[in-house]
């Protein structure tokens, strides 16, 4: 008899989409019919949305020689889970970093003694691709990246930017690829009058690319010309029509933070992180922007914090803990750390020691597939 013949149809789906990714991996070997199941656009989508949302993936970790990922579950209570990054992909590696991570497909930037690649990795399913770059498009020194699924076109696009300066003003060139076409283009930028890139991650939210940039001014205090003044704005590119534009009144900013910014995601939209160095302490503020972009809503304050050289807020874990990387001065080096602002307490995650440096995106297990869709599987996910 058949595997699962006595059974209902909906009643194998229904218990099929609540198992993890690597339970599926082995029930496909059952029979062709939970192959066709497993494998089908539907399936995958609707297996994709009943998957925990809140864990966190952390790069870029280096653990002896390898190059790798690390997920810290939402419930995890200790270390995070360690995953290495394809070893076909990682000779002569010179640096390694994540750009983004989207529907369980995490996208890797890697430098090695020779050039520059770009690759998408399921770790769930251990798949991989190169996407290989055409030498037509030039030389492209990449500043800053994003990756993520674009709900417009129900696609995924990576985004490259570079960025030159010239008599003080700030000029950005880009590059997009898009997953369904199996394509690259370049994209016309955008200049910025005596501005600078922010040296922080940047971060994609439902389709939109948004980084810091900072534009110096006349800094004069009492008479005296003092350092100049640095007033932020946001860069953001549009990756369903592949335009650039500029967010620059209104944001939750003042002198006193100065450059201590930083872009996240929360719930869905964009949120900033303002740390305040105060006498003794350090201050975090949280805010969101509306989808309509007009205004910006405090969620929170994180206070007293540790006095600290440095601050970071990477992102957040179920929505409710804030993921801090942060320098201590005491131990002389970098703490990852979690901190939850109902009840002011922190632990610590990881150390220096496990990690060359932290970026932290939202992860999802699932069987989505990195190469390019058609354009019928696409459309599973409008």
């Amino acid at each position: 008899m058949a595997a699962g013949s006595c059974l209902p149809e909906d009643m194998i789906r229904e218990t099929l989409l609540r198992l993890p990714v690597q339970s599926l991996l082995r029930f496909q070997v059952v029979c062709k019919r939970w192959l066709a199941l497993i494998t089908s656009s539907d399936f995958i989508l609707t297996h994709c949305k009943h998957r925990p949302k809140h864990s966190i993936m952390l790069t870029n970790t280096w653990f002896g020689e390898n190059y790798g990922i690390s997920v810290l579950q939402a419930d995890a209570k200790g270390k995070p889970e360690h995953r290495n990054l394809p070893s076909s992909l990682m000779n002569n590696v010179v640096k390694c970093r994540s750009i983004g991570s989207s529907n369980g497909l995490l996208c890797v930037y890697v430098k090695n003694t020779h050039n520059v690649d770009y690759f998408l990795w399921n770790p769930a399913t251990r798949k991989h691709r190169l996407l290989l770059f055409p030498p037509t498009l030039g030389h492209y020194t990449p500043r800053t990246f994003g990756f993520g699924f674009v709900p417009e076109t129900s696609d995924y696009k990576l985004l490259i930017v570079d960025d030159a300066s010239f008599e003080g003003n700030l000029n950005l060139k880009a590059l997009v690829y898009t997953l369904s076409t199996d394509s690259w283009k370049e994209v016309e930028g955008v200049t910025a009058s005596r501005s600078y890139l922010s040296p922080k991650i940047s971060v994609v939210v439902q389709g939109m690319w948004y980084d810091l940039i900072y534009r110096e001014e006349e800094n004069i205090v009492q008479g005296t010309l003092r350092e100049p003044r640095k007033v932020p704005s946001i860069i953001k590119f549009n990756m369903a029509n592949d335009v650039f534009s500029k967010i620059e009144d209104g944001l939750p900013y003042d002198n006193a933070c100065g450059r201590n910014m930083n872009l996240m995601e929360y719930k869905e939209l964009l949120a900033m992180g303002i740390y305040r160095d105060e006498e003794t302490t350090f201050e975090l503020e949280i805010w969101t922007l509306m989808k309509n972009e007009y205004c910006w809503t405090k969620l929170f304050v994180c206070r007293p914090l540790p006095k600290i050289m440095t601050m970071i807020p990477l992102g957040f874990r179920n929505d409710k803990e804030i993921i801090l990387s942060d320098y201590s001065t005491e131990l002389f080096y970098d703490i990852l750390q979690l901190y939850d602002p109902s009840t002011q307490e922190s632990s610590v995650v990881s150390t220096y020691e496990d990690f060359i440096y932290f970026d932290a995106h939202n992860y999802v297990e699932s069987l989505v597939s990195v190469d390019a869709w058609s354009s019928s599987c696409v459309q599973m996910f409008s």
